[in-house]
């Protein structure tokens, strides 16, 4: 599902969105250099689609004047460049010239700096193979005059180190002086940092403290505060303080809002539709009444899956429950529980998946778990389920109401208070409730080798 707009949202953002803009409003005016505030959330919470519905919201208003002038950039696009530098100041330079004005005074300065990069490296090349490395790249194209000179000037290695360090300073003062004159300011969201090299996260953090920590300028980070502390101490060992090492970069950390009730029934409401049934494309063995709805909805949120992993689930269902059109709905219901809990559990817990789809649960962890995650009265039900499908380990000869007993929800000599209920369990699982789970397992694990 494409969601680009506020208008599509399904977790009601945008007065999140309002609040911290506002924020930053305010805050950039009482730090030295540029404003840096982490919006730090986990894999597939939603991030990236956060970012781009505010940027159309901030877009929407550029004609006012009340929006900053957005610049997005997507951190793991250029990782493959090598160098953050030269992403951060291309996404600027196309931003500036979208707006109809000149670029040209921070693209030469970053110019002279790739001119330095590329002669250090020539140099070295030089001196191993005797080839001249820059000549030989027809660095002699018509170049601005400061640039001429430069190539001419430096005649040692520790000459071009001056050279490129005077002409990182001048691309600084560049981009102080149009963040400076810049109205509206200027907001860099920078997304995906987390999915990049170590060396490279690490290198783009860097930059933005060295080139950009201008007075003025605010940088969003979308990332995984986990998996950059990851790289960090893969760049500078295990032993690293990444409290401290984080907080010369980051002034202000915050976090999406997390999903509440409501918010995981609208997005299952609307996977339903999505992924489970359409015309003409897809028909779902499984009855889509509330009930099963719900059942989906008190999964994940007591998983507290991410917006993507509840994707999954239903991309997993959309496939193992489609069927023919003559079959919609014709599922038997503990079949379709079954199924739900298999490929929620997929997403959100693998360890107890798999167990279940190898009746390697003990009964009494079963039972601690579901409590734990749902609470004693629903947890009661979804033993149940879990139980007469088969995804139990069960001794060998050992009745389902014996092991009712053991873990602690039945008493002995109180069996037939409960052999009725059993029984509208097996009824719901067919002819047979025998290695349910293990069938439903097979069947995903199938599935997901050819998808």
């Amino acid at each position: 599902m494409k969601i680009e707009t506020f208008d599509d949202d399904l977790l009601d953002l945008q007065p999140f969105a309002a609040r911290l803009l506002k924020f930053i409003e305010v805050e950039h005016q009482f730090v030295d250099g540029s404003l840096v505030v982490a919006l730090n959330s986990k894999f597939g919470s939603g991030k990236t689609t956060f970012l781009q519905m505010w940027i159309a919201d901030l877009e929407s208003r550029e004609d006012d004047g009340s929006a900053p002038l957005v610049i997005y950039l997507n951190a793991w696009e250029s990782d493959y460049y090598g160098d953050p530098l030269f992403a951060i100041i291309s996404g600027l330079a196309d931003r500036i010239r979208k707006y109809g004005k000149s670029a040209e005074s921070i693209i030469d300065a970053a110019k002279t700096v790739g001119w330095f990069a590329t002669a250090i490296g020539g140099q070295i090349v030089q001196k191993l193979t005797g080839i001249d490395a820059v000549a030989a790249g027809d660095i002699a194209e018509k170049k601005k005059s400061i640039r001429d000179r430069a190539v001419e000037a430096p005649e040692d290695t520790f000459s071009v180190y001056v050279g490129r360090k005077a002409a990182m300073a001048n691309l600084r003062k560049a981009v102080d002086q149009f963040v400076a004159s810049s109205i509206p300011k200027v907001l860099f969201l920078v997304d995906e940092l987390d999915r990049c090299r170590p060396d490279y996260a690490i290198a783009y953090l860097e930059t933005i403290k060295h080139i950009f920590d201008v007075q003025g300028a605010v940088f969003i980070l979308a990332a995984d505060r986990q998996h950059l502390a990851n790289s960090a101490k893969t760049a500078f060992g295990p032993d690293l303080d990444f409290e401290e090492y984080y907080r010369k970069f980051v002034h202000r950390e915050v976090t999406l809002p997390p999903l509440n009730k409501s918010e995981y029934q609208k997005l299952s409401t609307s996977y339903v539709n999505h992924y489970l049934q359409r015309d003409g494309l897809r028909a779902c063995f499984m009855e889509l009444e509330s009930h099963r709805v719900e059942n989906i909805c008190e999964l994940v949120a007591a998983l507290r899956l991410t917006p993507r992993q509840i994707q999954e689930v239903f991309r997993i269902l959309g496939h193992v429950l489609a069927t023919s059109g003559d079959k919609q709905g014709r599922l038997r219901w503990c079949l379709a529980v079954g199924n739900i809990v298999m490929a929620a559990l997929r997403a959100g817990n693998p360890r107890v998946y798999h167990s279940l789809g190898e009746q390697g649960l003990e009964p009494k962890e079963a039972l601690s778990f579901l409590n734990e995650l749902l609470g004693e009265d629903r947890g009661d039900w979804w033993f149940l389920l879990l139980l007469t499908g088969g995804g139990l380990k069960v001794n060998e000869g050992e009745s389902l109401e014996e092991v009712m007993i053991k873990v602690g929800l039945a008493e002995k000599g109180t069996e037939s208070r409960f052999i009725s209920r059993l029984g509208q369990w097996r009824e719901g699982w067919g002819h047979t409730s025998t290695n349910r789970f293990a069938d439903i397992h097979q069947r995903i694990e199938h599935i997901m080798q050819w998808t």
